[in-house]
């Protein structure tokens, strides 16, 4: 009788995973993978320095880890989002090869988080820093902004981190 209780005030949550450019406390910029169905979302935050874990609108960070650095031609005029907009094209490529080689979880439509990281997020990500490493340096501005994979907590399936815009 308990265990059905507790069952009933249990709410039941979707992890998800977030790739971040930048620094917290700043200004970062926000690239979302939904696990169920490989919809990305973008968007960029400004978060308070108090900020030390990501919490948005029913989204708990979980867990975060650098998985590198990326150095931006900015006075090139690379910025944040063109840096995004290559990962989010590699993104998809290995997200297709890897439901390709998994149909089960294309039917069923579940892709656990770390397993997406593992498969298609982090690659993509290093990917795309590793070639940015090969370039010469610009001789106009550079900017190195911390990337992060973040894994996060939603509060049901499906939910779009867009419509959100600042930290509680």
């Amino acid at each position: 009788m308990l265990a059905s209780l507790t069952n009933i005030f249990t709410r039941s949550t979707s992890p998800s995973v977030l790739l971040v450019i930048g620094k917290f406390g700043a200004t970062i910029h926000v690239l979302h993978l939904l696990p169920e169905n490989g919809t990305i979302e973008r968007f960029s935050l400004t978060t308070p320095s108090s900020t030390t874990t990501f919490r948005h609108r029913g989204a708990r960070e979980q867990a975060r880890e650098q998985i590198g650095t990326v150095t931006l031609h900015v006075g090139d005029g690379e910025t944040a989002n063109s840096f995004l907009d290559d990962v989010e094209t590699r993104i998809r490529t290995l997200w297709n090869d890897s439901l390709s080689s998994s149909p089960a979880q294309l039917q069923t439509g579940s892709v656990e988080a770390t397993q997406l990281v593992q498969d298609v997020l982090q690659p993509a990500a290093l990917d795309a820093i590793h070639e940015r490493e090969k370039r010469d340096r610009s001789m106009r501005a550079t900017q190195t902004y911390p990337v992060f994979v973040v894994y996060i907590i939603r509060s049901s399936a499906g939910r779009s981190l867009t419509e959100l815009t600042s930290f509680p």
